[in-house]
């Protein structure tokens, strides 16, 4: 009885190694069809059903069988390289003003434009169909169209207190004879104050004297900042320049947005989006073409 019970329980397991093996090999199986197919669709939903089903087909979420999912783990990059071909001709014309590099395989930096010291704006998660943005550039970004609305640029305060904190030096530099001659005053007025000193001095005299002390070394310190000031106007002047950089390359990339979505909240609605549409975009039955290789359409670049 007990050896019956155990050959019963090895064909239950056998027979449930062999489904779990037959499962398996039924989802490579279909991966390989769509690769040979170059059905972009059916290998995004094989690599996440359930956000598949939910963001395209829009019925109730199914849980994702990671037993099978992850047999493609370390093929992800390898993956992520032929799926980019695709989406980044999709995306240059979605998003016409987004620029990438392959970095390594399966791996692409977003660059904003084309124009002079263009910023890297984060990456491109290709399997994900998603943008992971450098949140520091992003949130930038963000703030220069708010400000935009308010008739502001991104770094006018810094530029203003800057050109401000120039005026001062410069007109500290431009003081130097006023001040030695007030200098020479003071000096004389307290010598004359300590004459009148001694043992009795009175209240009023100390105070004058102090006061004439406070004076000479407020006229020091400003000579100690005068004599630096030749060198912070040049650095102020420095900042200034890279501060009206950066204004005028968040005006292209405000310009690009607003010109391809109307408004920052758009693009942002357009991003969270994307793999929806991106997906929607895909045909069945249109996808017979050929991944290209990297070329200008895909505006991007492969790395060394």
């Amino acid at each position: 009885m007990a050896s019956e019970e155990k050959r019963h329980g090895a064909l239950e397991i056998s027979e449930s190694i062999n489904q779990q093996i037959a499962k398996k090999i039924d989802y490579l199986q279909q991966l390989m069809a769509a690769l040979k197919d170059h059905d972009d669709r059916q290998i995004y939903r094989l690599l996440d059903n359930q956000r598949y089903a939910a963001e395209i087909e829009h019925r109730e979420q199914q849980g994702n069988d990671s037993s099978v999912m992850n047999l493609v783990d370390n093929l992800a990059d390898q993956l992520s390289s032929y799926l980019s071909s695709k989406l980044i001709k999709y995306l240059g014309k979605a998003y016409p003003f987004f620029y990438y590099e392959e970095y390594q395989t399966g791996h692409y930096r977003i660059y904003f434009g084309n124009w002079w010291d263009r910023r890297q704006f984060g990456e491109l998660d290709v399997l994900n169909i998603r943008f992971v943005f450098d949140q520091k550039e992003y949130k930038k970004l963000q703030d220069s169209f708010e400000l935009a609305s308010h008739g502001k640029r991104y770094n006018s305060k810094r530029i203003e207190d800057l050109s401000s904190a120039n005026d001062h030096l410069q007109a500290l530099i431009d003081s130097t004879e006023e001040r030695s001659q007030k200098r020479a005053q003071l000096q004389s007025e307290l010598k004359d104050a300590s004459n009148r000193g001694g043992l009795f001095e009175s209240a009023k005299n100390r105070e004058t004297r102090e006061d004439i002390k406070d004076q000479i070394s407020q006229l020091e310190d400003q000579d100690e900042e005068a004599r630096n000031a030749a060198v912070n106007i040049r650095k102020n002047n420095q900042a200034v320049l890279e501060l009206s950089k950066e204004n005028t390359i968040l005006s292209y990339e405000q310009k690009s947005i607003t010109d391809v979505f109307g408004s920052f909240e758009d693009f942002a609605l357009a991003n969270r989006n994307l793999y929806a549409n991106y997906l929607k975009s895909l045909e069945k039955g249109n996808s017979d073409n050929q991944h290209a290789k990297n070329d200008d359409e895909k505006q991007v670049s492969d790395h060394d």
